[in-house]
């Protein structure tokens, strides 16, 4: 959109760049009279749903008037000088909002270009938002991620879809591949000049990132502008909070904070921290799990010197975790490599992780993780057989909250392994053609007013079809997927997370 800044007074007319801030519907010279129909006084609309969609009649007093015409749209709460989005330079428009949801002015104006009079007439674009309900798609395909929106707006099961919604709003994708949403109910920043607290919600690819209104998607800031001084290279791979306000972000293996509940809180990521008062190098794995309790942080794993660190909001330094009680694997130094970890619960604070030993790679174990700062016990260490199911996975989610289970692929099958007795059993097979990316166990359950239609508990599973995606949603009964799905998504790219968005949830634990 090309911006037109207006400056105070009629002395000019609008359409030529001059106006006051009281816009009327006004003749500005007396012996023409030109007449506008076809406009109402009000208009409402939903941002990147609805379009508005006119063709005014438009007529003089003078014969063979010749006009030439525009649209903008102003906020007529802004003080002192106008800012006007001329949104179209025709007659007829056909525009798809993009504006942020709240009250705007929309104008048109019509001037005889033979006689230089003008005809202006407003009215009131309500623009609302689709944004704060539904079913979140990060996909990409193959070198940019974008955004498909499923909305529900009467219950769990969507009714429809807005594709690439982010670039639809924002004019451009995030370079990169898909990876992992993050939301933050209260990320403060200045996009209109005052600093205030937005619902947010971050859209990470492993190339950039992304921090979204979500009442309207539009982009609070970028990669460049998420940080006091952004690093040099762009590789994010966590977004995630903590306890006290800590927010953090991992990028290139380093480690960024911003401490949410300070008051000079701007929204921008500090330094990297540092591992130690000696700053020994570090580079920490793209798996975490995260709590929801009081005194529960992250829990990270350095890959360099095979040792798991966390973290709190007001310090420079990463945390340093010693070995809690009878642990099985030191938390430092203990020589395996990451190949998952993951939350199994919030509060509790508990979690497990599949490591790989570096001397004898063979050798695979899963453990569970129980974080009671500054300690964190590892337990149940369970050291696969070549033989099970599991030994040979990939994308793996543990059921939170739920049944002792965790799922993982195997080639275009989905498994279970119960976590107490090491059963595994076949859930689900892909259909021929269909590659499998991701797999997620997504609940909800809120308690508020209304919310009864759509709480849920899903079993996640993402394909790939050529260039497109279906994202199946299983209930599950003990651990077990339904035959069918309840919910399936479809679209265009491969998928890197789902995320379900709530208007009155401020919460949603997310890891891989």
């Amino acid at each position: 959109m090309k911006k037109i800044y207006t400056i105070l007074g009629l002395t000019s007319a609008l359409f030529i760049f001059g106006c006051s801030k009281d816009i009327g519907n006004y003749d500005y010279a007396p012996g023409e009279v030109i007449t506008i129909n076809g406009i109402e006084d009000s208009y409402t609309k939903i941002a990147a749903v609805d379009k508005i969609t006119l063709d005014p009649e438009v007529s003089s007093t003078e014969k063979d008037a010749d006009f030439e015409c525009f649209w903008g749209v102003y906020d007529s709460r802004v003080l002192g000088t106008l800012v006007i989005d001329t949104i179209a330079k025709t007659k007829a428009i056909d525009y798809l909002i993009s504006q942020s949801p709240k009250d705007w002015t929309l104008v048109f104006g019509a001037k005889n270009k033979k006689t230089g009079v003008s005809k202006y007439v407003i009215s009131t674009l309500k623009v609302g938002t689709q944004f704060t309900r539904g079913w979140y798609v990060l996909k990409d395909d193959g070198s940019q991620t974008d955004l498909d929106l499923f909305k529900s707006s009467v219950g769990i099961v969507p009714v429809d879809k807005v594709e690439n919604v982010y670039s639809i709003i924002n004019g451009k994708k995030l370079n990169g591949k898909a990876s992992l949403f993050s939301f933050q109910y209260n990320y403060r920043t200045n996009p209109t000049g005052v600093y205030a607290n937005y619902r947010a919600l971050y859209l990470m690819s492993d190339k950039d990132v992304s921090v979204v209104d979500i009442s309207s998607l539009k982009e609070l800031n970028d990669f460049n502008h998420l940080f006091y001084e952004a690093p040099a290279t762009k590789a994010p791979s966590i977004v995630t909070w903590g306890y006290l306000g800590g927010n953090y972000v991992v990028n290139d293996g380093q480690l960024h904070s911003l401490y949410a509940n300070l008051a000079t809180n701007t929204g921008h990521f500090g330094a990297r921290r540092i591992k130690d008062g000696v700053n020994t190098p570090y580079k920490l794995s793209k798996y975490f799990m995260m709590g929801s309790g009081i005194q529960q942080n992250p829990i990270f794993f350095d890959e360099m010197s095979s040792s798991f660190v966390s973290c709190v909001a007001n310090s420079t330094v990463l945390n340093l975790l010693t070995d809690g009680t009878g642990n099985k694997i030191p938390v430092n130094n203990n020589n395996k490599n990451l190949l998952f970890m993951g939350t199994k619960s919030g509060s509790p604070y508990t979690g497990y992780a599949i490591l790989q030993d570096k001397s004898n790679p063979s050798i695979k174990i899963l453990s569970s993780l129980t974080p009671v700062s500054p300690k964190l016990t590892i337990t149940a260490s369970d050291t696969m057989k070549v033989t099970d199911k599991i030994y040979n996975a990939s994308n793996y989610t543990l059921n939170l909250d739920d049944e002792n289970m965790i799922y993982f692929t195997v080639g275009n099958e989905v498994w279970s392994r119960n976590l107490s007795n090491k059963f595994e059993q076949r859930q689900f097979i892909a259909p021929a053609g269909e590659e499998i990316t991701f797999i997620r166990h997504r609940k909800y359950a809120g308690t508020a007013s209304g919310e009864a239609p759509f709480k849920y508990n899903y079993i996640m599973i993402g394909t790939k079809i050529g260039a497109n995606y279906k994202v199946r949603m299983f209930t599950k009964t003990s651990g077990n997927l339904s035959p069918d799905p309840a919910v399936t998504l479809d679209g265009k790219g491969s998928v890197g997370d789902v995320i379900y968005i709530s208007p009155v949830n401020s919460t949603y634990l997310n890891n891989y």
